[in-house]
C-alpha cells in the first residue's frame, strides 16, 4: 500500500510507502489530488465541488492545475487506517473502512495523509498513532468585568489576524459559511481591537493596520523579529463547530494557558460567550513563536456569527483579554 500526493506549487510528490507522511505540515500548503495503490476504492471531497465520484486503487482523484483543495477523504480496503493533517487542526483521529478523514463545509484544507494497515482500530491514543494528546482542558476562572477606569499599561502586543493573503500570493479567505469568511470577520475584529490596544498605552504590530496582507508564516516571523512579548491570533472555527471560544496554546505553556483564560473570561464576561476550553497543541504557530501565543479560536462561523460580527464589541474582548493579561 503506498500513496502519491500532488501539493499545491510543488505539483506531484514522489510515492510515499504504508506508515509514512504523504504531503506536508507546517507550510500552509493544500493537497489538490491523490493516487492510492494496494486499497480498494476511494473519493475525495474538493472545494466549491464536493464529493467527487469514487475511483478505483491507482487512479487520480481531485483536481490539478485548478487550485482546488481536498477537504475529506474516504478509503475503503481491508486492514486500512488512514488520518490527515487538516488546516487550523493539526492530524486528526484514525479512520477506516470509508468513514470520513477531514472535514466538509468549513474550507479547511488537508496538508498531508498517513496510511496504516492494521486489523485492530486505531485510536488517537495508540501507541501507533503517533499524536501527542493534548491535556485535558484547563477550568476556566469565573469572569471578572472590566473596571470603569483603567490605568495605562505598556508591552508589545503581535495581533494576527487568520488567514488572507497566502505565501504565493493568492488569497486564502478561511472557512466560509454563506456571504461572510473567516479572514473579513477576524480583520474587522482586529481592527477594532488594535485600536483598543493602542488607546491602553501598549506598542502594537499587526496585519490588521494593513488589510491582513502577511500570511501566518511572516506574522510569526514579524513577531520574532520585534521581539513581541505576546502574540495573538485570531480565527473563527467552521460552521459545524459548536458555539463557543476555542484557544489553542503551546503544551505546558503556564503564560499561554493564562492568556487564554484572560480571553475567555474577557469573551463570557462582555459577551455572554462560552468556551470548548483550552487545546494544548504544538501548532506550529504558538510552537515557533519566541512570545507568549494563543490561537484564538472566536467561536464557530456559523452559531455565534451574531457575536462575531459586532466587530466593536468583539474588539473590546480581544483588547482587554490581553490587557488583564499584562
Amino acid at each position: 500500500m503506498r500513496i502519491k500526493v500532488h501539493v499545491q506549487n510543488v505539483g506531484w510528490l514522489g510515492w510515499f510507502e504504508e506508515g509514512q507522511f504523504a504531503g506536508t505540515t507546517g507550510k500552509s500548503q493544500r493537497l489538490e489530488a491523490v493516487i492510492i495503490e494496494g486499497v480498494d476504492e476511494y473519493r475525495v471531497h474538493v472545494q466549491d465541488h464536493g464529493w467527487g465520484s469514487w475511483v478505483k486503487g491507482g487512479e487520480i482523484a481531485g483536481t490539478e492545475g485548478k487550485g482546488l483543495r481536498i477537504e475529506a477523504i474516504e478509503i475503503k480496503g481491508e486492514h486500512v487506517n488512514y488520518r490527515v493533517h487538516v488546516q487550523d487542526y493539526g492530524w486528526m483521529d484514525w479512520a477506516r473502512d470509508g468513514e470520513m478523514a477531514g472535514t466538509t463545509g468549513g474550507g479547511k484544507r488537508i496538508e498531508a495523509i498517513q496510511l496504516l494497515k492494521s486489523a485492530e482500530t486505531l485510536a488517537v491514543d495508540n501507541a501507533l498513532s503517533g499524536i501527542n494528546i493534548a491535556p485535558p482542558p484547563v477550568p476556566v476562572p469565573d469572569p471578572v468585568p472590566a473596571a470603569p477606569t483603567q490605568g495605562k499599561k505598556s508591552g508589545k502586543i503581535y495581533l494576527a489576524v487568520g488567514h488572507g493573503i497566502s505565501s504565493n500570493g493568492s488569497w486564502d479567505c478561511g472557512c466560509v459559511d454563506g456571504n461572510y469568511t473567516e479572514a473579513d470577520l477576524m480583520l474587522a475584529i482586529g481592527k477594532e481591537a488594535v485600536a483598543r490596544l493602542r488607546n491602553m498605552g501598549f506598542t502594537v504590530l499587526s496585519d490588521a493596520d494593513t488589510n491582513n496582507d502577511k500570511n501566518i508564516a511572516a506574522c510569526v516571523a514579524e513577531s520574532n523579529n520585534w521581539g513581541a512579548d505576546v502574540y495573538v491570533s485570531l480565527h473563527c472555527d467552521y460552521n459545524q463547530a459548536p458555539s463557543g471560544t476555542l484557544p489553542i496554546v503551546y503544551p505546558g505553556s503556564t503564560a499561554g494557558i493564562r492568556l487564554a483564560n484572560c480571553l475567555i473570561a474577557s469573551a463570557k464576561a462582555r459577551l455572554g460567550l462560552g468556551t470548548r476550553g483550552i487545546i494544548q497543541r504544538d501548532d506550529w504557530e504558538v510552537s515557533d513563536t519566541e512570545a507568549v501565543a494563543c490561537i484564538f479560536e472566536t467561536g464557530g462561523i456559523r452559531p455565534d456569527i451574531a457575536l462575531i460580527t459586532n466587530a466593536a464589541a468583539f474588539g473590546e474582548v480581544v483588547a482587554q483579554g490581553i490587557y488583564d493579561w499584562f
